[in-house]
Order: C-alpha cells, then sequence, then structure tokens
C-alpha cells in the first residue's frame, strides 16, 4: 500500500505533462503593474487592514489584465462571472507582490501595491470560462427593430442572417430603450459601440391587409421591411436595403405573422449576400506589436487600437514584450488601416510591415 501511495503522485504528475495545452493558450513570466487598494480602517488591528488593502489591489490588478484579454462585450456580460472566477482566487494569479506605500486615509487604509501577475494562466482562465469573446472571425452586432416590435419578424431575421454570415448577434439593454428607439439612428450607433458591438442593424416592418378577407375565407396580406446596417464605432451607414413579402392564410392573424416572416427571411437573405461582398468578415487580420515594456503599456495599446477602423478586436498573446491581436477590419485597405494607426499614436508606434493579413508594428527604440 505505502508503494502505491509514493507511485500515484508520480503518475498523475507524467499524466499532468502529458496532456496536450488548450488551443490559444501561451506562456509567459509575469509582469509587475501597479495598483492601488483601499479596505476598511481598523484600529484595533491595523495588520490586518493592510492585508486587506494589499488583496483589494491584487484584486484591481487582476480585473485590469483580465480586461485586456477580454472584449467589450465579454466585459459587459461576463462581470458576475468574472468576479465569482478569479478574483475570487487572485492567489492563482499572482506571483508576488510588494507593498510600496500605505496608510490610513479616513475611515479608509489604503495601500500602493507592485503586483506580478501570470497573465497567461489569467488569458487561459478567461477563455475556459468563455469570457474571452467570440474571436475576431465573428463580430458582435447589435439588432434594434424601429416601429411596433414584431417577434416573428426580428426572430425570423436573425435567424436566417446568422445562417448565412459570421456575425454574432447579441442582445443589448440598449435596443429596448424607447426613446432611443424614436430618435435617429446616430444615437443608436453610438449606444451600441459603447456596448462593445462592432456592427449596428437598424430595420422596421409593417404588414398590411392585401384584400380578400371573410367573402373568400383567405386572408391576403404584404409585409415590408427595411435595414440599414452601421459600423457602430463610427456611425458610418455600410448597407441599406428593402424587402417585400406576400402570405395567404385562413386568418389574418396567420397571413400577418407568415408575410412578416418571409419578409425577414427575404431580408436577411438580401442583406448577408451584399454584406459578405462588403466587409469580407472571413478573414481576420493578425496585429503584432513588439518592443512593449510592461503590462500598463499595453493598456494603452489596446485603449488605442480599440479606437480604430477595427471591430470584435481581440488580445490572444503577449509574451517577452511581444503582443498579438487579431481583429475585423471594417475597410479592406490594410496600408490605410495602418496609417490610421499610426495617426492616432501616443505611444510610438512604428509600422515594421503590413500585407492583407497582417500588420507588424514595433516601439520607437
Amino acid at each position: 500500500m505505502k508503494t502505491l501511495v509514493r507511485i500515484l503522485p508520480l503518475v498523475m504528475l507524467l499524466s499532468a505533462c502529458a496532456t496536450p495545452p488548450v488551443p490559444g493558450t501561451f506562456r509567459a513570466a509575469p509582469e509587475p503593474l501597479l495598483s492601488e487598494g483601499s479596505a476598511p480602517f481598523d484600529p484595533r488591528n491595523i495588520g490586518a487592514s493592510g492585508e486587506a488593502a494589499a488583496l483589494d489591489a491584487e484584486r484591481s490588478a487582476l480585473r485590469r489584465v483580465a480586461e485586456l484579454f477580454m472584449d467589450e462585450t465579454a466585459r459587459a456580460e461576463g462581470y458576475a462571472a468574472l468576479e465569482a472566477g478569479l478574483l475570487k482566487t487572485p492567489q492563482f494569479y499572482v506571483a508576488k507582490r510588494k507593498v510600496l506605500s500605505e496608510g490610513q486615509d479616513g475611515a479608509a487604509y489604503r495601500a500602493s501595491v507592485r503586483v506580478w501577475l501570470y497573465h497567461d494562466r489569467i488569458a487561459s482562465a478567461l477563455r475556459g470560462l468563455n469570457l474571452a469573446g467570440p474571436g475576431a472571425s465573428v463580430p458582435a452586432a447589435a439588432f434594434v427593430q424601429r416601429g411596433p416590435a414584431d417577434k416573428v419578424f426580428g426572430a425570423a431575421f436573425r435567424e436566417a442572417f446568422s445562417r448565412r454570415s459570421k456575425v454574432a448577434f447579441k442582445d443589448y439593454a440598449f435596443a429596448a430603450d424607447a426613446a432611443l428607439l424614436a430618435g435617429p439612428d446616430a444615437p443608436l450607433a453610438e449606444a451600441a459601440a459603447a456596448a462593445g458591438a462592432g456592427l449596428l442593424f437598424s430595420a422596421q416592418a409593417s404588414v398590411a391587409a392585401a384584400g380578400g378577407g371573410l367573402d373568400t375565407g383567405f386572408y391576403p396580406a404584404r409585409a415590408d421591411a427595411s435595414l440599414k446596417i452601421y459600423d457602430a464605432r463610427t456611425g458610418a451607414e455600410l448597407l441599406a436595403l428593402s424587402a417585400q413579402a406576400s402570405a395567404v392564410e385562413s386568418s389574418e392573424a396567420a397571413s400577418f405573422s407568415k408575410a412578416l416572416a418571409a419578409a425577414g427571411e427575404q431580408l436577411a437573405q438580401d442583406a448577408a449576400s451584399r454584406f459578405a461582398r462588403l466587409s469580407k468578415t472571413d478573414a481576420p487580420l493578425r496585429i503584432s506589436v513588439s518592443g512593449l515594456d510592461g503590462l500598463e503599456l499595453l493598456e494603452k495599446l489596446k485603449a488605442q487600437l480599440q479606437r480604430g477602423d477595427f471591430s470584435a478586436l481581440r488580445l490572444e498573446s503577449y509574451t517577452s514584450g511581444k503582443a498579438v491581436f487579431t481583429a475585423v477590419p471594417l475597410r479592406a485597405d490594410t496600408q490605410e488601416l495602418a496609417s490610421t494607426v499610426l495617426r492616432g499614436d501616443s505611444i510610438g508606434l512604428e509600422l515594421d510591415a503590413v500585407s492583407p493579413q497582417e500588420m507588424a508594428f514595433s516601439l520607437a527604440r
């Protein structure tokens, strides 16, 4: 029995080593991040107050690094899962810490802490929890419907469009805001961008009787629908089109429902075909940046890229000062995209190479 006890840990270790890595993972040395934390001040136990403030700083640093690997939609929708997961057990992702300053501040005890984090473990954990976003090849889109919000039309459109496109429709709270829906599309696009969507689909549909009725026992109906697709971040209109559909059933309600569903299906089919030629989202763009000096600079870089002409921007890896992102470009000309990045640069980027599939930058030395 003693022999078995000695052998089992070795077997378990060898099995763990033989397990293939999770797709999308990478290995990197822990890196430091300056963080602030606070906790209620307890004059009877100052040591406990200091420890609580330092732990709060660890969680704050962990949250900041986690947000680097999350897209806007994942941040908005997955905050509770992040709190219940990684932030509940920060010790698994913190290599060490150094308290730089601490002390009482009124009723609080505050600490400034340098925290070394295993950002590779954080990225892997987020992907395991499906909190890293859908990936650059799947742009997130918001769908809003003006006028009578007929669920039949909206459901038919989204289902038919999703079958023909990699665009991922997500539900956002602003899409049910009556005040926004009563106004122009520009504020809706701004709300979509703020919620993390790269695209806004603004649709409306109406249906009316087309003759017949009680005398014939049939109720012809015709539905009219229209759609506009916007780049949510810039507000630019990418596509506008309309569709019509008719239906005949033995009741008016059934005819109306069938006509609306058919209009949604037809509009989605036309929109998916034209949008595919326009956006070419099947080929995500790879963006690499080398020469980065720490996680704080990486935060600035991501914020800078998020203001560019991209949707579904995602940080794939960061190791040895090199960050690799994937993104869906909102324009096909990567030379112009690279120029846009450089025009909005504030950290000293230099363009090393550009192709239809990749842009490579480095920090000026």
